[in-house]
C-alpha cells in the first residue's frame, strides 16, 4: 500500500515503511502515547534520540492555537457571541476531547518532517 506522506502522517504511520502505526495502542486507551521503539514492520527507529519527542509540543502548541482561534472567530464573528465563559467553554472543550488525538498528530508530524527518516519504497 502506498500511502502519500500527509496520508501516512494523519494515519500515525512509520515514515520509512507507511505500513505500520507508530503507536502501540489506540487513541483512546491508557497508553495512547506509546511509541514503538522500532517499526513492528521494517525496524526503523522510530525514537532517533533522547528527549526528541519534545520538539513535538510546539506543533501540538500551534494545532491548538489554530482550534482556539477557529472557535473564536466563528463563535464572534459567525454567531456574534461575546459572553467569555461561552468562548472559553466553546475553545476548551473540543482540545481536551481531542487531546490525545492531538497529541498522537503531532508526534507524526514532528516524525516525519524533522526525524530524518525517507520513505523506503518497496520493490
Amino acid at each position: 500500500m502506498n500511502l502519500s506522506v500527509i496520508s501516512a502522517i494523519l494515519k500515525n504511520r512509520c515514515p520509512s515503511c507507511r505500513e505500520k502505526s507508530i503507536f502501540t495502542h489506540t487513541a483512546y486507551s491508557t497508553s495512547f502515547q506509546k511509541v514503538h521503539k522500532r517499526c513492528p514492520n521494517c525496524n526503523c527507529n522510530l525514537i532517533p534520540e533522547t528527549g526528541f519527542y519534545y520538539g513535538a509540543m510546539y506543533v501540538s502548541y500551534a494545532i491548538n492555537t489554530a482550534i482556539v482561534l477557529g472557535v473564536m472567530f466563528v463563535f464572534t464573528v459567525i454567531l456574534d457571541i461575546d459572553n467569555v465563559y461561552v468562548l472559553l467553554s466553546a475553545a476548551i472543550g473540543p482540545m481536551i476531547f481531542c487531546m490525545p488525538l492531538i497529541f498522537r498528530l503531532s508526534r507524526s508530524i514532528y516524525l516525519h518532517l524533522v526525524g530524518g527518516i525517507k520513505y523506503q519504497e518497496k520493490k
